[in-house]
C-alpha cells in the first residue's frame, strides 16, 4: 500500500496544477456584460391532443422492404 501514496500525491499536484491554469485563464475573461439566462413566465407548455395519422400504417408498411402482416422486418446492425 505504501506505492499507492505517491501516486495520489502525484495526482493530487496535476489536479492542482489544472485548477490553477483554469483560474488564471478565467481571470483573462474579465465580466461577462448582458443577462444570461432566459426567464419566462409559463415554464411547461401546455399538454395538447394529437390526431392520429389514419394513413401513417399504410404507408410505413408500403414503404418496408420486409413484412409479415401487419409487422415490419428488420435487422439489428453494429456500428
Amino acid at each position: 500500500m505504501a506505492a499507492a501514496q505517491p501516486d495520489q500525491e502525484k495526482i493530487r499536484k496535476q489536479a492542482k496544477a489544472v485548477m490553477d491554469e483554469f483560474i488564471k485563464a478565467l481571470d483573462k475573461v474579465g465580466e461577462i456584460s448582458g443577462k444570461v439566462g432566459l426567464e419566462r413566465e409559463q415554464t411547461t407548455r401546455e399538454p395538447t391532443k394529437s390526431k392520429p395519422n389514419k394513413d401513417f400504417r399504410e404507408r410505413m408498411l408500403k414503404n418496408a422492404p420486409k413484412k409479415d402482416g401487419d409487422s415490419i422486418i428488420a435487422e439489428k446492425k453494429s456500428w
